[in-house]
């Protein structure tokens, strides 16, 4: 998804916000976790395998979640995206737009993260 297509999705999707007044949060919650389980493992392998260092960026995620700042955390993970040319779900841009929304995709995405970086085994690889 290029920035264009992204920046027109969020316009749509704001334009939806407001015919959302009330909205079922178990089943949001759900959708969020699917949604974020579809991406964030291989959004964070794409990332490890650039080189880039995993520890900062989980840090930097778990600082923008603790401090509140979802909207950053959520924002992040596009340009950390951008960054390895990894396209993110429509559906994505679509949920971010919606203000309820955010902390649940932020919260879901957090989790997984952190998930897989305590579980996920790096083997360095001998060149010979």
């Amino acid at each position: 998804m290029t920035t264009q297509e992204i920046l027109e999705t969020l316009l749509q999707a704001k334009k939806m916000e407001k015919e959302i007044e009330t909205y079922d949060e178990a089943a949001t919650n759900e959708v969020a976790q699917l949604m974020s389980g579809s991406f964030v493992f291989p959004l964070y392998g794409a990332l490890w395998q650039n080189f880039l260092d995993m520890d900062t960026i989980t840090k930097q995620l778990e600082e923008m979640y603790d401090s509140d700042n979802h909207y950053g955390l959520v924002y992040f993970i596009i340009l950390l995206a951008d960054a390895v040319n990894y396209d993110l779900p429509n559906h994505y841009i679509e949920m971010i737009a919606v203000k309820p929304y955010v902390p649940i995709i932020s919260s879901a995405i957090l989790s997984d993260w952190l998930d897989y970086h305590a579980n996920s085994e790096v083997e360095e690889i001998e060149v010979f």
